[in-house]
This record gives C-alpha cells, sequence and structure tokens, in this order.
C-alpha cells in the first residue's frame, strides 16, 4: 500500500444510473464482476450505488456484500459526487462529475469506455461516454485494473480530472453548445433555401451616378434614374430582394435576386441607400477593410477618374439601416493571386475582422478584387471566416455549385430594359452557358 493509500480509512466510489433495462445489468455486473477484483486489492473500499428502483435483487447483493451499498433516488445528487474518490457512470453523469473536477471513469449501456485520459476522449464523445455504439464492449477485468490505478495514483486522478473539465469547458460549455445548435439550426434554413431556389442572380453595379459622366474609362456605373427604372421592374416582377445573411435566416422566395455593389463609393451613400430606402429593397455593397483609403487608387493610374470612397460615419449609417449589407473587398484592393500567401491571408481575413470591428455584425462573404483568384485563395477564404466568395466572369453558371466563386451578372450604363429582365430571371446564366457550348452558326438558327 502506498503512502497516499494510508491517508484515508475508506475509499467511496459512487455509480450513478438507472436500476433498471441495459443501464441496471451494466451496474450489476460492475459490482458482481469488477468490484470483488477491487476488494481483494483495495479491502477498504465501498461501493455506492444512487439510483431507482432498489429492489430485492439489489438488497440481496448488498447482504451478500458488505461493501455495496444502495442509496435508492436521490433528489441532489451533488453530496454524494462530492464525497466520492471516483464516480462510474456515462451521459450526464460524467458531465456533472467532470463540472465539480472530480475523477471519472466511463462506462455505458453499450460499451466501457474507461477513465476519461486523452486517448478516450475521442471514443467517448462519439458514444455518449459509452451509452451509444453498434457493439457491445465489456471488459470487467480491465475495469477493475483502471478502478485500482485511479485509487492508488494521485497523477493519475489529476490527469483524469484536468482532460475532463477541459473536454467539458470546450465541448460541453452551454454557450458553445448554443453556438453549434444555432449554427446547424442556421445550416438547415440555408440548405432548405437553396433547394428552392433553381438559380439566383446575383448582379454586379459599381458606380451610381445621378448623370451619365462625360468620361469613363471602364463604364462601370449606373445612373440614378436607371438603377431606379431597374428597382421598379423588379418591383413589378415580384422579385424579392435579399443579402447573403437572409439564405441563413429566413425562407426566401424562389424569385429572390442579389444585388450586389463593389468597391463602396461616397456616391452608394448619397444615390444607392435612399433608393433602396424607398423601394425597400436591399444590397450587398463590398467595401475595403482600410479606412484609411479614401479613393480609388487602383483604377486612376489605369485613366479612370478620381473618386471618394465611403467615410466610416456613412458605412455606420448605411450599416445601421436595414437595406444594406455589407462584404469585405480586401485590405487594399489588391491582385491577390500576384500576392505572397502571407499577404494573401492578410488582405483577406484582417479586411472581415477590421469591417465587422467598425459595423459590429457579421460579415457573410468576400468579393475577390478585380474577380481575380484561385482554389488557395478561394480556400483560405472559407477559412477565415466567410460563407461566399463572389467572382465577376469565372465559376459555375448554377449558384450552388460553388458557394466561393460565385458568378455574377453584370449590370452596365446602356442594358435596356429588356436586358435586365433576362439577366434578374433566374434563366440567364444558363442561356449564356448554352450559348457558349453553340457554335454562333447553331444559335443564329435558333434565335438568341
Amino acid at each position: 500500500m502506498s503512502f497516499e493509500m494510508g491517508l484515508k480509512s475508506k475509499y467511496q466510489i459512487l455509480i450513478a444510473g438507472r436500476l433498471s433495462g441495459p443501464k441496471n445489468d451494466v451496474i450489476l455486473n460492475i459490482l458482481q464482476k469488477t468490484g470483488p477484483l477491487v476488494v481483494q486489492k483495495i479491502p477498504h473500499i465501498q461501493f455506492q450505488v444512487v439510483g431507482a428502483p432498489v429492489l430485492d435483487t439489489h438488497l440481496n447483493l448488498a447482504k451478500k456484500y458488505s461493501w455495496i451499498q444502495f442509496l435508492g433516488f436521490q433528489r441532489d445528487i451533488t453530496p454524494y459526487y462530492q464525497k466520492a474518490d471516483l464516480i462510474i457512470g456515462s451521459g450526464r453523469v460524467i458531465l456533472e462529475a467532470l463540472k465539480l473536477k472530480k475523477p471519472v471513469i466511463a462506462i455505458g449501456e453499450c460499451r466501457y469506455i474507461g477513465p476519461l485520459l486523452e486517448k478516450s476522449i475521442l471514443t467517448a464523445q462519439q458514444t455518449n461516454f459509452g451509452d451509444c455504439d453498434d457493439k457491445e464492449y465489456f471488459d470487467w477485468d480491465l475495469m477493475a485494473e483502471d478502478i485500482i490505478r485511479c485509487l492508488k495514483k494521485f497523477k493519475l486522478r489529476t490527469n483524469i480530472i484536468s482532460n475532463g473539465y477541459k473536454l467539458l469547458k470546450s465541448e460541453y460549455n452551454s454557450q458553445n453548445v448554443e453556438e453549434k445548435i444555432e449554427h446547424l439550426y442556421n445550416q438547415t434554413i440555408f440548405e432548405n433555401n437553396l433547394k428552392k431556389i433553381k438559380e439566383l442572380p446575383v448582379l454586379m453595379y459599381h458606380q451610381v451616378f445621378a448623370t451619365q459622366p462625360e468620361f469613363s474609362k471602364f463604364h462601370l456605373n449606373i445612373t440614378v434614374s436607371k438603377l431606379e427604372e431597374q428597382l421598379k421592374i423588379l418591383k413589378f416582377l415580384k422579385k424579392e430582394t435579399i443579402t447573403f445573411s437572409d439564405l441563413f435566416s429566413k425562407n426566401v422566395s424562389p424569385r429572390s435576386v442579389i444585388l450586389t455593389f463593389d468597391d463602396g463609393y461616397e456616391n452608394h451613400y448619397r444615390y444607392l441607400l435612399p433608393l433602396l430606402e424607398k423601394y425597400q429593397m436591399k444590397a450587398v455593397v463590398y467595401i475595403l477593410g482600410n479606412f484609411n483609403i479614401r479613393k480609388n487608387f487602383w483604377d486612376i493610374p489605369k485613366g479612370e477618374c478620381e473618386y471618394k470612397l465611403l467615410k466610416k460615419n456613412q458605412i455606420l449609417k448605411m450599416s445601421k439601416s436595414e437595406f444594406v449589407e455589407f462584404g469585405a473587398h480586401s485590405m487594399t484592393h489588391c491582385s491577390l493571386p500576384d500576392q505572397s500567401f502571407q499577404k494573401i491571408k492578410t488582405e483577406i481575413s484582417n479586411s472581415k475582422n477590421h469591417i465587422e470591428n467598425l459595423v459590429q455584425k457579421s460579415i457573410y462573404s468576400f468579393a475577390y478584387p478585380y474577380g481575380n483568384l484561385n482554389e488557395k485563395i478561394k480556400n483560405y477564404v472559407k477559412k477565415s471566416g466567410f460563407y461566399f466568395g463572389v467572382a465577376v466572369d469565372s465559376g459555375p453558371f448554377k449558384f450552388t455549385q460553388d458557394l466561393f466563386e460565385i458568378r455574377r451578372i453584370h449590370v452596365f450604363p446602356n442594358t435596356s430594359a429588356f436586358q435586365f429582365i433576362k439577366k434578374v430571371s433566374g434563366y440567364y446564366l444558363r442561356y449564356r452557358m448554352y450559348r457558349q457550348k453553340f457554335h454562333p452558326s447553331t444559335y443564329l438558327r435558333i434565335g438568341k
């Protein structure tokens, strides 16, 4: 007997569980097959059993073995946990014991897990500490050895407590569980929404002007009157403008459309926001995570005019509106494939963090600057916590095929009403796909 063993006159092992069905069979086996082996090595020990109903079978066993005590049903089991040197059980019993920082041995209706050590934690979680498994596995001799080792070795008990408490805090913390349940709930809604949508048009805009500018190098703009005309068309067609976050939180209409505006220009605040409010429609605006950048410096060397970007206070006012959702557009609007991987990571993850810290809302989507991307970049966008990545002219023709390379539909200054109706029809991208498959002479005969 070790010095530690000499410190106590009697050790208490607590077994908790109902005394009926498969659970009762396990408890009886512990007492009849494992218990005697333990008592041979450690005579000064007592097995206490909390559970009901206590029947003649149990009382007769207690008469046969003086080291067994059936305590029946206890409304508050905490005092028994606290007095015990070792606790045996599964499911809720293990979690309650871990919360009190008590050493545990897990055994359930289907299998023996053993002391909650690092090597057994995964199996314990997968089987609810032994209650659920395809096949039964019990080793009563091994269980006796484990109990003896746990009582004799203080370091082993400490290790079990440490592993168990970490597991409890990380995997069974109420806040973490709530977050996981909410994520599962949102994911279910999201998948259900996608099933209802044959195609989800994602339109791409850039600047919004009061009147058409005299000069524009890239023609990535639309006038207020033109945009208003298009919003009226959406109303007439009974289209519903949604944002990416809506896909997780509501039952979206099969007639849904997403309007996206890149770069976060000041004219989005001046002209876009009032139109969205007027027609009760939504849009996603992609902004840079570096709020010190105040103009479209990336376009100016190429011959485009200089335009101001949104200020922080304008971003905040737009964010408070129920009609604008912000997305990330990198930190500095660089072409990501041309950067080092460290730079790529900074551009993507920092943009998300900076924007979320400003608007105090989750950022769901990332727009690749210039539409330039590769698989490494897409994977890091996903790893950074985004749910969507929007491209330009690349990606599948169906929205659900690749959520991190969503193909968008350009809306140009000269897009006619008829062309706009085609673009929001839900069939436009498939129409373009079929056009690409046919030789020009073929689709000229069947008509565009």
